[in-house]
């Protein structure tokens, strides 16, 4: 799953003398690797589905190797697994329709896309267990060429997602907002009775939730969500072309809506971590009534406080309620590479990980989005909002093309920069971005 600084698991299940049920093209014995980089829920789900698959296929051991990403370590062990052509099942983040740009831009697809485009995952397209997830929502996620190259597993509200604490917020007859005015009420009123309303990691970015969120709103205003991808596509074309770029008025009115906001943020947000933050803020209940985080942490909250009457919704980015949708980021997507020793296997571990009542679970204990429509959200009590607003979701906004080694400017803004946080104004900031990429595109 996604965290901003996450967790890397490399999962090895050592089969020896197995039986496989329908494959009969499977040795009978062999180690089926299953790398992965999770949260504390995911590695519980995982666990629990080893053990359901050894006892599917008698004389499956399984042993679970894991690694930080602390210093590269997680990029060095799925690269490590791919270059000894030893890995069946592999997590990577979804590239998304954004990781393919067109060949004109010159621009070299990278992670999950680099290993799409050069041949070295399976189409899964076919495969039975692929019946269970919608076709469309995998396509966007880690399709190409008319094939789908994985099983985009979890995806998490991710831009402008914001935790609350329900006791708080009902303490000052406070509800949830709908509108982005509302939100900016919510956070003077709790201000004004001696409450600092967010809270939020800056030493890692997270008030790029705020921006993102914000932004996603607004350009998909009065569109439908399946239009989300186009969307995407035709502003990254705009961008390389020159007819878009970051100073048009849109981003002016992102970052004049972004600087409301953050004056409601923690004065110390520079310095808080990421890896700490969520606890932080769960056992301080009476204050930091919002938490600027993703959905992915639910798990971690509720283990540092589980008496915490913990809620969830998205920021409203713009002052109409219909507009202010949940925007979800396509993440963990399992891929079988094209060199698995046996795919025979993997594709079993795969169809056992989607059979409805174990994906169920793979849902409560992640806290991830339902990519079955057969299945609606957990009945975790955080994601109440997230259920009554699930209709009319859309598939997170993706950034323009930006070519490898263009400066970080050229991407957005630089949040650590953009005051209040850093020392330079919104013109500054996107004037900057905009000269970056221009730059980048070769104009």
């Amino acid at each position: 799953m996604r965290t901003p600084l996450p967790v890397a698991v490399a999962i090895v299940l050592t089969l020896a003398g197995c039986t496989t049920g329908n494959s009969s093209s499977a040795p009978a014995t062999a180690t089926l690797t299953v790398a992965q980089w999770t949260n504390p829920g995911a590695i519980e789900f995982t666990k629990r589905l080893n053990a359901k698959f050894e006892k599917a296929h008698p004389g499956v051991t399984v042993r679970l190797q894991s690694t930080a990403t602390a210093n590269g370590a997680w990029a060095q062990l799925s690269n490590s697994l791919l270059q000894a052509k030893s890995v069946d099942v592999l997590a990577r983040f979804a590239p998304t329709q954004g990781g393919f740009p067109p060949e004109y831009t010159r621009i070299q697809p990278a992670g999950a896309a680099a290993l799409i485009t050069a041949g070295q995952l399976t189409d899964l397209k076919d495969q039975p267990f692929m019946k269970n997830y919608d076709a469309a929502t995998q396509a966007a996620a880690v399709g190409y060429n008319g094939g789908v190259y994985g099983v985009m597993a979890a995806g998490y509200a991710a831009a402008g997602a914001i935790w609350y604490k329900k006791d708080l917020l009902a303490q000052y007859g406070i509800a949830v907002p709908t509108t982005f005015q509302e939100f900016l009420d919510a956070c003077e009123k709790l201000k004004k009775a001696g409450k600092t309303p967010i809270f939020l990691s800056g030493k890692v970015g997270m008030q790029g939730g705020i921006w993102q969120g914000i932004e996603n709103q607004l350009l998909m205003k009065g569109r439908e969500p399946a239009e989300s991808v186009r969307v995407s596509a035709d502003r990254a074309k705009a961008f390389w072309d020159g007819t878009q770029k970051w100073t048009d008025p849109i981003y002016k009115e992102v970052g004049a809506r972004y600087a409301k906001v953050m004056q409601y943020v923690v004065p110390t947000a520079s310095g808080i971590d990421q890896q700490t933050a969520p606890g932080v803020w769960a056992v301080k209940t009476d204050d930091y009534p919002f938490l600027v985080d993703g959905s992915w942490d639910g798990l971690t909250i509720q283990q540092a406080n589980p008496k915490l009457n913990l809620g969830f919704f998205t920021l409203p980015g713009t002052d109409d309620p219909a507009a202010n949708r949940v925007a979800f980021k396509p993440d963990l997507t399992w891929v079988v590479p094209a060199s698995a020793p046996h795919k025979d296997l993997a594709m079993q571990w795969l169809a056992m990980f989607s059979e409805p009542e174990n994906y169920q679970e793979w849902l409560k204990l992640t806290g991830s989005l339902s990519a079955q429509p057969a299945l609606r959200n957990t009945g975790l009590p955080w994601m109440d909002w997230l259920n009554q607003h699930s209709e009319g979701s859309f598939t997170q906004l993706t950034p323009p093309w930006t070519p490898a080694g263009a400066p970080p400017d050229a991407a957005g803004p630089d949040f650590y920069k953009l005051a209040p946080i850093g020392p330079d104004s919104l013109d500054t900031i996107l004037s900057r971005s905009a000269s970056a990429y221009a730059k980048s595109a070769g104009r």
